[in-house]
């Protein structure tokens, strides 16, 4: 884990998943690249490619509308398309940065990469893409239905994760304008899944669960929205 960690980057790979050797070399390639040069990039992005058992072509996930190959700040960013959003699996860390910002993942729950992803974003003051296929992410066969009825199942835990994002910052206190613009969409996104959730569960308790979820943003930061 991230307490026991001693290298200079930090990468999570999920255990149905892989790395492509030859992107891996490359992305390495350049690590030892900012090493020699005193370099302190605090966030190293790549493409992911979604591995759909029998799928022919592969979707391949790029950082759109990101600088290539040179090292940019949040502010260097034009925009965020609608809809993009840095996922784990695009993400390497410099691993100090995440010590910093104190890191820490609840244990045995569903949903802890959107903190993985969230948490440390205003500690990361350099940004480095490279437009390599990297990370592959294994989806295997199962259809959009079973997902939701797998996420209904498990709406406590989205619950609780998305409250521990809300608890993190006040949201309007984020000095880039660009990063808080884009936190504020991330959450906009988990409290949007969290609710449809709840409705789609046709269950009244869980009903009463989003109405608590609302009002727990309203009463920690709703004026940054």
């Amino acid at each position: 884990g991230l307490k026991n960690a001693t290298g200079l980057y930090f990468k999570v790979v999920d255990s149905d998943d892989w790395v492509d050797i030859d992107a891996y070399m490359k992305i390495l390639e350049k690590l030892r690249q900012f090493k020699d040069e005193g370099s302190q990039i605090d966030m190293v992005l790549a493409n992911y490619v979604y591995e759909k058992e029998g799928a022919k072509h592969k979707k391949v996930m790029r950082q759109t509308g990101f600088p290539k190959d040179r090292i940019f700040t949040w502010s260097d960013i034009k925009h965020f398309y609608k809809g993009h959003y840095i996922l784990m699996h695009s993400v390497i860390y410099r691993t100090e940065m995440l010590k910093k910002c104190r890191l820490q993942l609840p244990k045995h729950t569903f949903y802890v990469d959107n903190i993985y992803v969230y948490k440390p974003l205003p500690y990361v003051r350099t940004i480095y893409y490279m437009d390599v296929d990297f990370y592959r992410y294994f989806i295997g066969r199962e259809d959009q239905s079973v997902n939701e009825k797998v996420m209904i199942g498990r709406i406590d835990q989205q619950l609780f994760v998305t409250k521990r994002m809300i608890e993190m910052y006040e949201l309007r206190m984020i000095t880039s304008k660009k990063l808080r613009k884009y936190m504020i969409n991330y959450l906009a996104i988990m409290m949007t899944v969290s609710s449809i959730l709840c409705i789609r569960s046709k269950n009244k308790e869980n009903l009463e669960k989003k109405k608590e979820l609302w009002q727990y943003l309203k009463k920690k930061d709703m004026r940054s929205f």
